[in-house]
């Protein structure tokens, strides 16, 4: 659930949600492992289509935060992107890390 939740605190800092109605977002961990993640613009997200998630983005930072087991998680971006197919590598302040990849925007 971790890497679930780790996933979507991530995901939007590569996503640039405010623009889209929704962004899709698969994440691959370092360990192999997938999660998709939907970012919607009004700060909800679904983890792998049923965990109900949320996230504080913030673009100038290339960074996304957000409560993982009651902890404030963040993730660190190589870059910022908003469209499809957009991938970039992230770490996270919980020894996360990986690359994420845009696979959907809705407008």
């Amino acid at each position: 659930m971790k890497k679930l939740i780790l996933a979507a605190v991530a995901a939007l800092a590569l996503a640039g949600t405010a623009a889209a109605a929704s962004t899709t977002v698969e994440f691959t961990n370092a360990d192999g492992s997938k999660t998709v993640i939907q970012f919607n613009a009004d700060g909800s997200s679904l983890i792998d289509g049923k965990t109900p998630g949320t996230f504080k983005p913030n673009e100038a930072a290339k960074t996304i935060c957000g409560p993982i087991d009651g902890k404030e998680v963040c993730a660190t971006f190589e870059s910022w992107g908003t469209e499809v197919g957009h991938s970039t590598k992230y770490t996270a302040t919980n020894g996360n890390s990986g690359t994420a990849t845009i696979t959907a925007v809705e407008k």
